[in-house]
C-alpha cells in the first residue's frame, strides 16, 4: 500500500519532525508539508517522494494557520488518490480532510490540539497588548480554528495520541477518544561518552519551551555552565539574555554528530516546557545514560521517574528557588 505522510511543516530540527522521517522510513511514505527550512532536517533523509507546497512563514499568527490550510487543501488536489494510506501529523494540515477520502485509510497522529484556542486561550489572550488582535486572534478566530480542527478531526478513521496528557485533552476540548502511541525515540544515536561540567537545554527556542527561565537560573549560577543547542522564534530573546554570562553559551541548532557529542558528555539535560505535549528531549538525554531536570506537569509526568531518572521540579517554582 502507498502512504502518504501530511505534516504541517518543517520549520525547526524538532520532536515532530524526527518522528515524522522516522515514521516515513519505517512506512516506505512520501512526504507533504507546506515549506522546509534549511533549519530542519535535511530533505535527503526522507525516504520517499517529498512535496514542498510554500516558501517561509508569514509574520501575521492568523494568517499563518489559514494560509497552511488553504495550501494543504488546494494544492494536494489530484495527490491524494494516488496513495492507500493518509497519516496526518499536526493541525495546519487538516483541511486536506475536508475532501472526500473514502477510498483512503484515514489516520490523525495528533501532538495536541491547537493550543491557543484551547488550554492556552486565557493565557495568550490575555498577554496580546492590542485590543484589535484580542478580538480578530482570539475572540472570533479561535471559532473559525475550532471548526476547521473539529471537522477534520471528525472524518478520521483512527485517531492516536502521543501521550496521555494529549489523550485528555481531546477529551476534555474535542469530546474525542483516541489511542495513545509514544513516540519513538532513537536509542541508537545517542549513547553515553563521558561526563563534562555542564548542562544542556536542546529544546526549540520558543515561549512554551521557557528556555528563558533555564538562563535566568543560570545568571544566578556562575559557577554552572550551561551550553543551549537549540533555535528558533525567541533565539535572539535567548542571545540578548545571555550576553555578558559566560557560563551560558548559546551554540543555536546543530547536527545530529553535535548533538551526539553534546549529549553525550553533558551532566544532565534541562527541560521545563509550559505543560509539554509529551517531551522527547528528556528520553533522548536517557539513552545516553544522563539524567533530566524537568518539570512536573504534562508529558514528563509519563516519562520520568522523579528521583531515579532524573529531577521534577514542582510547578511554580521560581528562578531563586
Amino acid at each position: 500500500m502507498k502512504t502518504l505522510i501530511i505534516h504541517d511543516r518543517f520549520q525547526f530540527r524538532g520532536g515532530a519532525e524526527r518522528l515524522v522521517l522516522d515514521l516515513a522510513r519505517g512506512l516506505n511514505a512520501d512526504i507533504v508539508t507546506e515549506f522546509w527550512t534549511e533549519e530542519s532536517f535535511p530533505q535527503s533523509e526522507a525516504p520517499g517522494k517529498v512535496f514542498v507546497l510554500d516558501r517561509g512563514e508569514p509574520r501575521m499568527m492568523v494568517w499563518r494557520y489559514f494560509r497552511a490550510q488553504w495550501n494543504f487543501w488546494w494544492k494536494t488536489r489530484g495527490l491524494l488518490n494516488q496513495y492507500d494510506v493518509i497519516i496526518f501529523s499536526g493541525n495546519n494540515c487538516l483541511s486536506v480532510a475536508l475532501r472526500p477520502l473514502a477510498k483512503q485509510k484515514v489516520i490523525c497522529y495528533c501532538h495536541t490540539p491547537v493550543r491557543y484556542v484551547y488550554d492556552l486561550l486565557k493565557e495568550r489572550r490575555a498577554a496580546e497588548p492590542a485590543a484589535w488582535k484580542r478580538f480578530f486572534y482570539y475572540d472570533v478566530g479561535k471559532w473559525l480554528i475550532r471548526s476547521i480542527y473539529r471537522i477534520g478531526l471528525s472524518r478520521m478513521q483512527v485517531i492516536v495520541a502521543n501521550s496521555e496528557n494529549v489523550r485528555d485533552r481531546l477529551r476534555v476540548y474535542c469530546q474525542t477518544e483516541s489511542k495513545v502511541i509514544h513516540p519513538p525515540i532513537r536509542t541508537d544515536l545517542f549513547h553515553w561518552i563521558d561526563q563534562e561540567p555542564y548542562y544542556l537545554s536542546f529544546a526549540r527556542l520558543d515561549e512554551l519551551k521557557r528556555i528563558d527561565r533555564i538562563v535566568r537560573a543560570f545568571q544566578k549560577l556562575p559557577d554552572k555552565r550551561l551550553i543551549v543547542a537549540s533555535g528558533g522564534d525567541a533565539e535572539q530573546e535567548i542571545r540578548t539574555l545571555a550576553q555578558g554570562y559566560p557560563n551560558i553559551e548559546i551554540v543555536g541548532w546543530v547536527d545530529d554528530t553535535r548533538l551526539k557529542e553534546l549529549i553525550g558528555r553533558c551532566i544532565a539535560t534541562i527541560y521545563i516546557p509550559l505543560n509539554e505535549d509529551f517531551g522527547m528531549s528528556p528520553l533522548e538525554g536517557m539513552t545516553a545514560g544522563k539524567p533530566c531536570i524537568g518539570v512536573d506537569e504534562g508529558g514528563l509526568r509519563e516519562t520520568m521517574i522523579d528521583g531515579k531518572t532524573g529531577v521534577l521540579i514542582p510547578q511554580g517554582c521560581k528562578v531563586e528557588d
